[in-house]
């Protein structure tokens, strides 16, 4: 690369003839962000899976419409040249052991040539290619070797630890003037988080088993959802001027993936008209939220077992009665019609005969022997002797 200079040497240099098209009268050139990388649904892709990492999407991309980061290097049109690179998320911004990886890119960072005909630059083709905590300190000693370093961090502070799931994009811009190429100050995207770690991935409900319950609150929900760590997740219930959470312990988050709680009661307890209020996670370590859902809370009589009508009706059965007659012992008793008793019908018994009244019976004489006759042998006839 050519020789450059510092940038706090530019407003000088500007009151001077570039050679170039300047605009707004000479004003210091800067880079400006136009679109933001997204922060989330991005996954970091190691170099073994041997596939293509993706490419990084703006943060206004859509399944439909497709945006990237986008840069603009305001009073200023001309050659130039612009590097892109990977620093810490937070300061003192080291140069990231990950590296961007696609066209243009070599040794952990993007480069190329910008055209002079235009000022506003977007980079399509850049994604995030991470490196396993052994390999650290030779990406590191990589980055510096190859005078990746935007901020210039000493030695003695490149140390420590690295936060693995979460860049930032470094936008750094050389335009020329007198003299060669000189550097503007070096722009810093928003943190892009790696979606693979529960700790920084997005948020996002993926179905419930139910989405209405009772404005007093307790009803039993399952919620299914992305990777979640259950020491850090809240589930949120909100409406206009009004915020309360679910009831879970961290032993009913099951295995990062589902969360089994119970409602929170709505402010107006005495609900008459079902109301639609949000449900959506929350992270309480970074605020960060998922895409709202649509919760009703109905109005309490709605439950199927009609328990508190019952228990009324009962009670005003019992007030009209003592009203009616407050002394019952008082008061006469009110004719009843005699109570029937409904009995089978069966058929008379048979009239019993005295054992004295009763006809004697024949008697009967068996002779044993087969070929035994029966009863008395008949009278003998005609002359005996």
């Amino acid at each position: 690369m050519e020789d450059v200079t510092p940038p706090d040497l530019l407003p000088f240099l500007l009151q001077q003839d570039w050679g170039v098209q300047a605009e707004t009268g000479g004003a210091t050139p800067f880079v400006e962000i136009l679109e933001q990388p997204k922060p989330r649904g991005m996954r970091f892709r190691y170099k073994c899976e041997g596939r293509s990492a993706g490419s990084i999407p703006g943060e206004h991309s859509t399944d439909t419409t497709k945006t990237h980061p986008t840069i603009r290097v305001n009073n200023y049109r001309g050659p130039g040249r612009v590097r892109v690179s990977l620093v810490t998320k937070e300061p003192p911004h080291r140069p990231h052991p990950h590296e961007l990886v696609g066209k243009d890119c070599r040794d952990g960072y993007y480069e190329a040539e910008l055209p002079p005909e235009r000022n506003v630059h977007s980079f399509q083709n850049l994604g995030i290619q991470c490196v396993k905590k052994r390999e650290l300190e030779a990406a590191v000693a990589e980055r510096i070797r190859t005078n990746n370093n935007p901020f210039n961090v000493p030695a003695e502070q490149r140390g420590g630890e690295y936060d693995l799931s979460a860049v930032r994009l470094c936008f750094q811009v050389w335009v020329r003037g007198p003299g060669g190429l000189h550097p503007l100050p070096p722009v810093l995207s928003q943190p892009v988080y790696d979606n693979r770690a529960p700790n920084t991935a997005e948020l996002r409900i993926c179905r419930v088993n139910r989405n209405s319950g009772s404005c007093r609150g307790g009803d039993e929900i399952f919620l299914l959802c992305d990777k979640v760590q259950k020491e850090d997740i809240e589930v949120r219930f909100s409406a206009e001027g009004w915020e309360a959470k679910g009831a879970f312990a961290q032993a009913d988050v099951h295995r990062q993936v589902a969360i089994v709680f119970r409602t929170p009661p709505y402010r107006e307890p005495a609900l008459r008209q079902p109301v639609t209020v949000h449900m959506q996670l929350q992270r309480p370590s970074d605020r960060e939220r998922s895409e709202p859902m649509d919760f009703r809370y109905l109005p309490h009589h709605g439950d199927l077992q009609c328990i508190e009508e019952k228990r009324k009706r009962t009670r005003e059965t019992f007030r009209s009665f003592v009203q009616r007659s407050p002394l019952p012992g008082s008061a006469p008793p009110e004719p009843r019609p005699p109570r029937r008793i409904a009995v089978p019908s069966r058929p008379p018994p048979a009239p019993q005969i005295p054992p004295s009244m009763a006809l004697p019976t024949a008697p009967s004489f068996s002779f044993g022997g087969p070929g035994a006759l029966l009863g008395p042998p008949p009278p003998r006839t005609g002359a005996t002797g």
